[in-house]
């Protein structure tokens, strides 16, 4: 019979999510292309051991499963060829083929789906000793840079462990951090899903507080119960390609391969986690989960075969497989030990103790020795099997003594395997036992040799104590004494030393003796998080661990363990959880946290509340004008108003920026008025502790319950829509929710549509309103005032369409137009002989903001042929203080060019008198308000009169806008106003009727 190729591979772990998917991928490969796998489970520690060396033509390498020194031997001096999954052998100097996932592209793709969610702070957590790893960040690095986020090592988390536990500590490292990020992208899905539990166990919700993207697409992924979303790299086609390109070697072996690496395409499969489920991918999610868990029946009885099996091996002392036949018979043939001989002659290793064939019950015992490199033996196992043929091979090193191994190997069909894989999934699971209690006897042999007594632990213990400041306790659990080190007695500050159940916390009792009963009876790990009473009657936090020792018959007879203070991670676990639900400048809750409340609140239809969303008028405008610690204690200052004003059972959050939330329990709806009126008062009375007195508004937007929704969601929706329009009307007062709000919004929303085809569609023109020389009674000027005629919409309103355009960006390119067709109307009044007028042209904020505003003026100036030095901007004082140092350099650039700067809409704001030394100003232009009431009211003369002197001592000429009166006018030419406009002289009117009034007045 012609000889099938045999594959060697080397991997830590025969099961698990990466490591079992990847080998049943190979297994199918090798079946696939009728070749013989001998796969070698290396446990994680330094392999470096020829087994099996002399028969296998090959060898798969996944991930770190071997050591450098070896794989260059296997290479260089076996000459043996290479294939490395997930492991870099382009630095190791061999002649290897190599396959990779495309790491980095996996990883780019999902920083940039997180980014296109919306998320500006994204993390990165992985083990970065794996070369997977490294590749990996590589990826995150260069996603960052794609979508122009800047990278910050801060936001790297490497826990050391691929594991559940690993992603567990780096959850809580992001959280003792304070949640510098809101997403992150996870190295492997294990360490995802171990991120997913803490997260929830601190109240984070997933995705809404933290989206987490994990990577490998396993089983545990598809299981979630959110669905984890994860970067799926094809382990199929991983495994097939490994084995094709090994066996391409094998079998032409003349051929010269050249090292190469072959990249694997990976897919982003976006679940839950990420912010992706919709209504389908949870029933899709919840199908997959079905469908992987369709044989429950069958995995519970495998789990009680498993727990029985576990009991079993862990207080079994190995001797011979046959004893082990039961569990290992329905999946195996034959199976064998081999023991390291130390008096064996150079070369025989490896003594056969046992060959035992589980079909035929036939066993062998100290067959002799023989080379590591020739064991299994084959030829001696082919004797016994007759006809069959074992394709697949496990084998289980495990160490006796330093770079000594002694080995265990069980074979079977390799299509037993692939067409019963969960099966021997739970095999796998048996031989990892298996090995790990031959791992554990070696252990007690050695100790029994050494004459190692149970003391002498102690006292090893004892020694570690002192670099730790670590308690020992040691507990005799026949006579029942306890003996404590100093560093316990130090701890508790007791005279005595007593079983720890005396001093633990009533409330820790029973989860203590809960844990101690396990480790005693069960052999569960003993781990415990309590509180220990102090001599003072003082608690303190403790973390105890400890291990017992059983005799021959199994029973506990001694434990010895350690205690550690642990009460500052326990204060800081306190302070994680407040900070994870609460706010940090005002003590307030967070939006998660009043979320819950919220959610919890609408469980009770009939007990009504309100939903009041506040947003301070003008906040931004102040912090700027003021600093950032005045904006900061304005919020405190307000956190504090609204918690004075609220009763027991409302609820307070700050959601971020200037926005507060309040819960707010009624009877009658009038009670909601009074408490908004109330905290508008209290605005309005604020005096800051530095002495500064500031006009404080709010506007306030209400949803009630149950009326205007049954969840949070609807209810935060709808008090919004009302807060919203409180700000486009106004400010500074307060709305219940109607449905008409929603029309109105739709309206909204429809006329920034048609604001849109308007730039497009050329629906503007310009009116010109003139501006007279109070002194002369001569035209002085024009202002150049922007209105749109709709085709759909009829005339709007500039108040309603500027607002609109300012907010959505569409500002820039009117504004751009404006300027290009007041400069060219400009010129034909030039050419039709008239002379030179001032133009006036208001800029908003936006426009000055632009990069490429000084050379668009310029550009327009020069195209247009317009004199700069009879064009004038209007700039507004909330233009100016949003970024005042800018604004300055800005103007200056425009008084260079020769352009004249007004002050528009001047005494609304906030300018002062310091601000308007430093601006490059021509003139002030008083707002229309002081304007209207000028002839009856004596405040509004002074505040004029007020203004003018000011202009006049800081060399500022005045333009009064809103003059309707003809004894506004006089009033204004007796204060000494220069320049004036306004419908006593002429309204705004279009280019064709400027031309008359030119004419009119020449």
């Amino acid at each position: 019979m012609q000889r099938k190729p045999t594959i060697g591979l080397l991997t830590s772990f025969l099961g698990g999510n990466y490591l079992g998917e990847m080998m049943n991928s190979i297994q199918r490969a090798a079946l696939q292309n009728d070749a013989r796998l001998v796969a070698i489970r290396t446990a994680g520690k330094k392999f470096d051991c020829p087994i099996a060396l002399d028969y296998v033509d090959g060898w798969i390498i996944l991930n770190n499963a071997a050591t450098d020194s070896y794989i260059q031997q296997l290479s260089n001096e076996w000459n043996k060829p290479i294939v490395g999954v997930a492991k870099d052998l382009d630095a190791l100097d061999v002649k290897a083929q190599t396959v990779i996932c495309d790491n980095e592209g996996g990883i780019m793709a999902a920083v940039r789906h997180l980014y296109e969610h919306g998320h500006r702070s994204i993390g990165f957590v992985g083990h970065l000793a794996l070369d997977d790893m490294k590749y990996r960040l590589n990826g995150y690095k260069k996603g960052l840079e794609a979508c122009g986020l800047r990278f910050d090592p801060h936001f790297v988390i490497d826990p050391d462990d691929l594991s559940v536990d690993g992603g567990r500590r780096a959850a809580e490292r992001i959280a003792q951090a304070g949640f510098p990020f809101r997403a992150v992208v996870v190295c492997t899905d294990m360490m995802a899903i171990g991120m997913i539990k803490r997260f929830e166990e601190l109240g984070v919700r997933i995705p809404e507080d933290m989206a987490i993207i994990g990577f490998d697409n396993t089983i545990a992924a598809r299981s979630q119960r959110s669905g984890l979303s994860s970067i799926d790299q094809n382990i199929v086609r991983k495994g097939q390609l490994a084995v094709e390109l090994l066996l391409s070697q094998i079998n032409n072996p003349a051929d010269s391969i050249p090292s190469s690496i072959h990249r694997i395409e990976c897919t982003l499969i976006a679940r839950g986690t990420c912010g992706c489920s919709t209504h389908l991918e949870r029933e899709t999610t919840t199908k997959q989960i079905l469908e992987d868990h369709r044989d429950d029946k069958k995995r519970v009885t495998q789990l009680g075969v498993h727990y029985e099996f576990n009991k079993f091996i862990l207080n079994y002392n190995i001797k011979q497989l046959k004893n082990l036949s039961w569990a290992l018979a329905p999946h195996f043939q034959w199976g064998c030990l081999g023991t390291w001989n130390f008096d064996a002659s150079p070369g025989e290793n490896v003594s056969l103790t046992e060959l035992y064939h589980f079909q035929r019950d036939e066993q062998r015992l100290h067959a002799g020795s023989m080379p590591v490199e020739t064991f299994p033996p084959l030829q001696l196992i082919e004797s016994i099997q007759k006809e069959e043929d074992s394709e697949m091979i496990y084998i289980i090193p495990y160490r006796t003594e330093p770079d000594n191994w002694s080995v265990l190997a069980a074979g079977t069909r390799l299509s037993d395997t692939v067409e019963n894989m969960d099966d021997y999934m739970s095999v796998v699971h048996y031989l990892d036992l298996i090995g790990n209690t031959l791992d554990k006897q070696a252990l007690l042999d050695e100790v029994r040799e050494q004459g190692m007594q149970y003391r002498q632990i102690a006292e090893q213990l004892e020694i570690v104590s002192r670099t730790t400041n670590d308690g020992i306790w040691d507990w005799d659990l026949v006579t029942g004494e306890v003996a404590w080190n100093q560093r316990f007695y130090d701890l508790l500050q007791c005279a005595d030393a007593q079983t720890l159940d005396y001093f633990v916390h009533s409330d820790d009792e029973a989860y203590y003796k809960r844990a101690l009963s396990a480790h005693i009876n069960e052999h569960v790990p003993f781990s415990v998080d309590v509180r220990l009473r102090k001599h003072s009657g003082e608690y303190v936090w403790t973390a105890i661990s400890g291990e017992a020792l059983h005799d021959s018959s199994g029973t506990a007879i001694r434990m010895v363990g350690s205690v550690r203070d642990i009460t500052e991670r326990k204060q800081s676990e306190e302070k994680m959880r407040f900070l994870a639900y609460h706010d940090t400048l005002t003590g307030l809750m967070n939006r998660r946290r009043f979320f819950e409340e919220v959610s919890s609140a609408t469980a009770h239809p009939d007990q009504p509340f309100a939903l009041i969303v506040l947003d301070l008028d003008h906040f931004k405008k102040m912090n700027d004008s003021f600093g950032h610690h005045m904006g900061d204690r304005l919020l405190q200052l307000v956190a504090a108003g609204l918690k004075e004003l609220v009763r027991e059972g409302d609820y307070i959050a700050r959601f971020g920026g200037d926005e507060f939330v309040v819960l707010y329990r009624f009877r009658h709806i009038e009670e909601i008025e009074s408490f908004t009126c109330a905290f508008a008062t209290y605005l309005s009375a604020l005096i800051f502790d530095e002495g500064v007195n500031l006009t404080i508004s709010a506007s306030a937007g209400i949803s009630l319950f149950p009326r205007d929704g049954t969840d949070a969601d609807s209810l935060f929706k709808k008090a919004d829509i009302a807060m919203y329009h409180v700000k486009q009307t106004g400010k500074n007062h307060f709305k219940i929710f109607s449905e008409q709000m929603i029309e109105q919004r739709m309206w909204r929303l429809n006329l920034e549509r048609e604001l849109k085809q308007a730039v497009l569609g050329d629906e503007f023109v310009l009116h010109y309103q003139p501006q007279i020389d109070m002194a002369t009674g001569q035209l002085y000027g024009f202002e150049a005032l922007l209105r749109w005629n709709s085709p759909t919409l009829g005339c709007i309103s500039p108040m309603t369409f500027i607002p609109l355009a300012e907010e959505t960006g569409l500002i820039v390119p009117i504004g751009e137009w404006v300027l290009r067709e007041a400069c060219s109307q400009n010129a034909r009044w030039l050419a039709a002989g008239h002379r030179p007028l001032k133009l006036s042209v208001n800029i908003s904020g936006r426009q000055l903001k632009q990069a490429d505003f000084i050379e668009s003026v310029k550009s327009i100036v020069n195209e247009t042929r317009m004199d700069p030095n009879y064009l004038c901007f209007e700039i507004t004082e909330s233009t100016v203080i949003d970024d005042l140092d800018y604004t300055i350099s800005l103007l200056r650039d425009l008084e260079r060019i020769g352009i004249q700067i007004a002050m528009d809409d001047f005494g609304t704001g906030y300018s002062s008198l310091s601000m308007l030394r430093k601006l490059p100003l021509n003139s002030l232009k008083i707002d229309k308000s002081f304007i209207q009431e000028l002839s009856c009211e004596r405040q509004d003369i002074d505040i004029v009169k007020a203004i003018i002197s000011i202009s006049n001592s800081l060399d500022l000429r005045i333009v009064a806008e809103g003059v309707e009166q003809a004894e506004q006018y006089k009033l204004l030419q007796e204060l000494g106003c220069h320049y004036m406009q306004g419908f006593y002289i002429s309204q705004p009117l279009p280019a064709e009727q400027i031309e008359s009034f030119l004419y009119s007045r020449t």
